[in-house]
């Protein structure tokens, strides 16, 4: 009697082994798949991120860059223009969900004097959208 009862206890304890161990197996792999696509949309979400800042560093855009700063001051980027030098924020390039890419300009090396842009492709040319100017920058060309 004693070992029936010793004998049940041991298969009792053999089944909830068996049980922890395959609720362990199936965490396991859940986790594994979870990683696995969240790598997967991080990197193509990079890939993505890269191809748009291979598109804002481009000639195409740089021109249009340099178009949409000569059409706020004509003489801009030489030494009599209000406007000499600009650099792009490369942290600031996000994708615009209406279309195109949104980056931000620094003009003369001021955090300030900020110019947004909003590129897009338009029968396979590189377009102008938007442009966002600074308050300071909007400030500076009213006078």
């Amino acid at each position: 009697m004693k070992k029936d009862k010793k004998e049940n206890e041991h298969a009792l304890s053999e089944v909830k082994k068996i049980k922890t161990r395959t609720f362990y197996s199936i965490l396991g792999i859940c986790l594994v798949i979870v990683i696995g696509i969240g790598g997967k949309v991080y990197m193509d979400n990079k890939r993505f991120h890269d191809e748009m800042v291979n598109v804002v560093k481009s000639t195409q855009a740089k021109q249009i860059i340099e178009d949409e700063l000569k059409g706020l001051d004509p003489r801009a980027l030489t030494p009599e223009g209000k406007i000499k030098v600009y650099e792009i924020n490369y942290k600031s390039i996000e994708h615009n969900l209406m279309g195109g890419i949104m980056f931000e300009i620094i003009i003369n090396k001021d955090e300030e004097l900020t110019l947004g842009l909003n590129i897009g492709k338009s029968s396979g040319k590189l377009k102008s959208g938007v442009v966002i100017l600074s308050e300071k920058l909007s400030d500076d060309f009213d006078n």
